[in-house]
């Protein structure tokens, strides 16, 4: 079952102190490389982020095809919520736009970049793929990669609520077993 709309649109994973760091440090960073080397970086830096997500997504797919858990449904959440990811770098411009500073597209861009690398790193771990990121970088995001696990997990299909009965191989409700206990009698394997 799709999750409600409010919540693709979940911030909580991206406000925490490490990528609230990252996004005020871009911001920095962005509005000084701005005035020091002239001219418009903001596509260059969509272009980055696009790249980032891009990878993220291949890294998602291979592991939850590893793992058993691709679904469509999921991978639609997952399109909303790049929708959003690349819909707030255009709102940080409009804020910079209407307050002339360079500040907010960068602050949004950067924390985006930092969280989607995170994201990624964790999904190539999950595909096999973490030979080529270095191990310190791996243990520094351990808790996004077993978070990961659990929310793959999770979406696992359920056991069906039925048992093999050896030696006849019939399949029995496990309801119907209950009540035949509870009545005090045999289950028949009609």
């Amino acid at each position: 079952m799709m999750k409600p709309y409010w919540e693709l649109i979940n911030l909580t994973n991206l406000l925490n102190l490490r990528t609230g760091l990252a996004s005020i440090v871009s911001g920095i960073l962005g509005t000084m490389m701005t005035h020091i080397y002239g001219g418009n970086m903001n596509p260059l830096f969509i272009g980055i982020l696009f790249l980032a997500i891009v990878f993220d997504w291949a890294g998602a797919i291979s592991a939850s095809k590893k793992d058993g858990t691709y679904a469509s449904q999921y991978g639609i959440q997952g399109v909303l919520r790049t929708g959003v990811m690349l819909l707030l770098p255009a709102w940080g411009t409009m804020l910079d736009k209407a307050m002339g500073t360079s500040f907010f597209f960068f602050l949004l861009t950067g924390g985006l970049l930092f969280h989607t690398l995170i994201s990624m790193s964790a999904n190539f771990k999950r595909a096999g793929w973490d030979k080529w990121i270095p191990t310190w970088a791996l243990d520094w995001i351990a808790s996004e990669i077993e978070a990961k696990i659990r929310r793959s997990e999770s979406r696992l299909p359920v056991p069906s609520e039925k048992i093999v009965v050896a030696p006849y191989e019939t399949v029995i409700p496990l309801n119907e077993q209950a009540a035949s206990i509870e009545e005090g009698g045999r289950v028949s394997h009609e």
